[in-house]
């Protein structure tokens, strides 16, 4: 069993729900931050993007865990 796999499917596991679950939070925080740096012309929704992302994230950890056991 390799644990840096393991450790980097967990990372991977937290990243992607975080993505989901707080998807709203995190496009507010960058549309903040884009404000703040002026950079209007940047700022659009995209929350949708980010429960794809999320997705991909743990799709991600699910093969690192499966490399992890196997290993």
């Amino acid at each position: 069993m390799d644990i840096l796999n393991l450790i980097r499917a967990g990372i991977f596991l937290v990243g992607g729900l975080v993505c989901i679950i707080f998807g709203e939070g995190l496009n507010n925080f960058k549309n903040k931050l884009l404000l703040k740096f002026h950079l209007e012309k940047m700022i659009k929704d995209e929350r949708k993007s980010y429960f794809y992302i999320g997705f991909i994230f743990i799709a991600i950890s699910i093969i690192l865990l499966v490399v992890a056991i196997n290993s």
